[in-house]
């Protein structure tokens, strides 16, 4: 569902937003109109996405796969409620801290969607930010596997609009266009779509603040100590990261750390955040 370089990123999100914002969520927050975006005010917000979402399930004691569950949030707020639930995901570091924190709760599988194999069906198949890791020309056929048949799909997720030209932006998904044409070929149907990217996007100046007055300053600071207290060493660390890092990969990390290129305008520009249901085709 996700390559490893964007496991990296989300467990190194996690950790962050564990520590400077106190929230065990990975996704988006959902902001009011004039709200201003601050660390103290990312749980509430992401919370307002919490709430939306259960808004789209069947009540408990239904049985919920929680597809690219990251660190057991969702599945243990899910599990609290009522709900029976299996959550996957690809990512060791997620696996070990869901499990912990789950603590038996729900069953976690460390398995992308593809190779997951289940012995039951479900009545909800849950992406809560996660559908856009998964592959779309093979999404539908699994899901029509997995879904009991009177099941729903649940997606919370970002697209890449009419207005991404393409390249490197901010957001991400599959093009929202691209998603629809393979939702009429498919068994499935919106049964349920909301559009909420003006709320979502003031969730990307907390993003911003992580990498470019925490993170950012961080390197700078340590660069420098190293290189007055040891200075073989930093130049050792220097030809090491030149060498073992490609130049496309240190330019993402430079773009990441300045954070210029990731605002809510740029995110508003290329992006489309959706709320969705799906179920399958009557007949």
């Amino acid at each position: 569902m996700k390559t490893p370089n964007q496991h990296a990123d989300l467990d190194l999100f996690a950790h962050m937003l564990k520590v400077f914002a106190d929230t065990p969520w990975l996704h988006y927050g959902l902001w009011l109109e004039g709200e201003t975006p601050s660390f103290p005010r990312v749980r509430q917000a992401q919370e307002r996405y919490v709430d939306k979402l259960l808004a789209l399930l069947p009540p408990a004691p239904a049985s919920v796969l929680d597809i690219g569950g990251g660190t057991g949030a969702m599945a243990g707020l899910l599990a609290s409620l009522g709900y029976t639930v299996e959550m996957l995901t690809p990512s060791e570091v997620q696996v070990g801290i869901a499990r912990e924190a789950l603590d038996g709760a729900a069953t976690v599988h460390l398995s992308r969607l593809e190779d997951f194999a289940p012995g039951e069906r479900f009545d909800v198949c849950l992406f809560a930010e996660s559908y856009q890791y998964i592959p779309l020309d093979a999404s539908f056929a699994r899901l029509g596997e997995l879904l009991a048949p009177d099941g729903r799909v649940v997606i919370a997720d970002c697209f890449r609009s009419a207005g991404y030209q393409g390249g490197r932006a901010i957001g991400g998904g599959h093009r929202y266009s691209t998603f629809l044409k393979a939702v009429e070929g498919s068994g499935f149907a919106i049964t349920g779509n909301e559009d909420v990217t003006a709320l979502a996007a003031p969730s990307i100046e907390i993003d911003r603040m992580l990498y470019r007055d925490v993170l950012s300053p961080m390197v700078t600071q340590l660069g420098g100590l190293l290189a007055d207290k040891r200075p073989l060493t930093h130049w050792l660390a220097r030809h090491a990261y030149g060498l073992l890092v490609s130049h496309r990969e240190r330019q993402r990390i430079s773009e990441r750390l300045g954070a210029e290129c990731r605002t809510p305008e740029l995110f508003l520009a290329n992006n489309t955040y959706r709320f969705m249901t799906l179920e399958r085709r009557a007949g």
